[in-house]
């Protein structure tokens, strides 16, 4: 990334297991953008479709990291269903059962939720995760076959 090299920094990326920022924002897709100052301030937030090789995008990080101290945000508040508290707890327990080498009970819980609140991405991605891991661990990852699932109904 150019800005990365630009700055001579680190960039880290962070993996929320539990899916507690969905839960505290409300989303149910990713990848979402939230860039945080040194002060721990957000200054921007883009909930779905984030991406860096976006030249919309890359241009918010440039001005970013180029210290401009404007806030930027064109996130949006989704729709949640009545269940997306009950599908997220789910994920959240199938997790910890992952975690624990309960596949099985994992993908069971993973399935209720996604039932509940068939557009939460993030469950629906777990899901695929665990049964084609190939698809989303190997050298690259295939963005195109997550919507060819959706677009046979997956």
């Amino acid at each position: 990334m150019p800005y990365v090299q630009r700055a001579n920094t680190e960039f880290p990326t962070v993996k929320d297991e539990e899916n507690l920022l969905g839960q505290l924002d409300g989303f149910k897709a990713v990848p979402n953008g939230f860039l945080i100052d040194e002060r721990g301030i957000l200054q921007y937030k883009k909930l779905g479709a984030f991406d860096i090789r976006r030249n919309e995008f890359l241009a918010v990080v440039d001005q970013w990291a180029d210290a401009t101290g404007q806030l930027l945000s064109d996130a949006t508040d989704p729709d949640l269903s009545p269940y997306h508290v009950e599908a997220h707890e789910l994920f959240r327990q199938g997790t910890a059962l992952q975690k624990q080498g309960q596949h099985a009970e994992a993908m069971a819980l993973w399935r209720q939720g996604a039932e509940l609140e068939p557009d939460n991405w993030i469950i629906r991605k777990q899901i695929w995760a665990a049964e084609y891991p190939d698809k989303f661990y190997g050298a690259e990852v295939d963005f195109d076959w997550p919507k060819e699932q959706v677009s046979k109904g997956l």
